[in-house]
């Protein structure tokens, strides 16, 4: 028992001791390297005037896009690596030990600024922990949320990708003092939290050097180019499903009889049911004068074909009670009969054929005529009607199938 509490007390004592001396070793370094540094000043030795500095980030989680606004809200791990010569040491001096972690604030930190931020902060540069290495190289990994203008086209919604890019660059030091680059695998997706509304396909990288007329140095920037693929299902269910319902529910009113007074105000009612989806969709997108959405076209286009099969109602009604108002022989023999023929409406007394087989003479104009002058108009408006389903349904299916074609485009 003595020999086994020994053996514990000596392996405790070895860690222990072997701890103080990893721990004295790491502040000898970190005395050495920061005697006289000033964090404030950008690092340039005798033969290194050029910071290398490469960057990439993982975006961690879409957190929202605010679209009337266009500002985009990014949970991101940024990934900095940059060259500090006055940060160097030989490890052999220092027992082997090539790297030291020490705070942030205790390093010259490149200003690295997001071009295109609606905020004043970059959350997180100042408080977290630099690896430094022994040849100078600098590993500065910190999480940060951004926020970031994006700007939005709406012309496919909700079947639309977003591409919002977060430009990054030096503020203040321009391409001769600090060159900037992406890293390998500059935008990570592999762990990306799930976000309700958008996917994040990809994420791709660019790089630029401008000259800006402020200065004639160029200044290099990293672009991510953010790439957000919107889940439509929540808007296909809740609004497209129900305005098509709601659009074939307006063919029902050619169906209903004369007598129910009803046939007008049910194409109205879907009017105003539209009206409603519209108001809708508009409060979730931007206002654009450069794109409009094909989705208001299919709007629009309900509102319209509403718009006239209102119309055509009003015009069926108005020939069903006309009563016994006069008939041209002109308009008996060469509209209403051959309508009622195209579209099977039977007229007392009349052979829907005789007038198709045969010429037609004046001398016929003057014969008398069996059907009743009411009863010639409510057939016609009855023909009307018919005509009415055809053209509404026809003009219905191609409309939505080119507005829902152009929608789904990718391209």
């Amino acid at each position: 028992m003595d020999v086994k509490y020994y053996n514990l007390k000596s392996i405790i004592c070895i860690l222990a001791l072997a701890f103080v001396d990893c721990s004295s070793i790491s502040k000898n370094i970190s005395d050495t390297i920061f005697e006289g540094y000033d964090s404030g000043l950008r690092p340039a030795c005798e033969n290194v005037t050029l910071v290398n500095m490469t960057m990439g980030i993982a975006v961690r989680q879409v957190i929202g896009l605010d679209e009337p606004n266009q500002i985009v809200k990014l949970n991101l791990w940024m990934r900095l690596k940059w060259n500090d010569c006055l940060l160097n040491w030989d490890p052999k001096d220092y027992g082997g030990l090539d790297n030291i972690i020490v705070p942030i604030k205790r390093v010259w930190i490149p200003d690295l600024t997001l071009y295109d931020s609606t905020t004043t902060e970059f959350g997180g540069i100042k408080d977290y922990r630099a690896h430094i290495f022994s040849d100078g190289t600098v590993y500065y990994n910190f999480p940060t949320v951004l926020e970031g203008l994006c700007p939005i086209d709406v012309l496919n919604f909700p079947f639309d990708t977003q591409v919002c890019a977060l430009v990054f660059g030096s503020w203040n030091h321009h391409g001769q003092e600090i060159d900037l680059y992406p890293r390998h695998n500059p935008g990570d997706l592999s762990t990306l939290r799930p976000n309700v509304e958008w996917l994040v396909p990809k994420v791709a990288v660019e790089r630029h050097s401008i000259k800006y007329s402020c200065c004639p140095a160029p200044y290099p920037d990293v672009t991510f180019n953010v790439h957000l693929q919107r889940k439509p299902a929540y808007y296909v269910i809740n609004i497209l499903i129900p305005s098509v319902m709601i659009t074939v529910l307006a063919i029902l009113g050619y169906f209903l009889p004369v007598d129910s007074g009803e046939k007008v105000s049910l194409v109205i009612t879907v009017m105003l049911a539209m009206s409603v989806f519209q108001l809708l969709v508009a409060d979730k997108l931007p206002p654009s004068a450069e794109s409009t959405p094909w989705i208001m076209f299919f709007f629009n286009f309900i509102l319209g074909l509403s718009a006239v099969s209102t119309i055509l109602q009003v015009l069926v009604i108005n020939l069903y009670y006309r009563g016994e108002r006069d008939i041209s022989t002109c308009m008996k023999y060469y509209v209403i009969k051959p309508l009622c023929y195209i579209t099977s409406v039977p007229i007392p007394g009349e052979d829907p054929t005789s007038y198709c087989r045969r010429k037609i003479h004046c001398s016929d104009f003057t014969k008398p005529q069996e059907a009743k002058n009411s009863v010639m108009w409510q057939r016609f408006s009855i023909a009307v009607d018919r005509l009415g389903i055809a053209l509404f349904s026809f003009t219905l299916v191609i409309g939505i199938a080119t507005v829902f074609d152009r929608m789904t485009d990718s391209s």
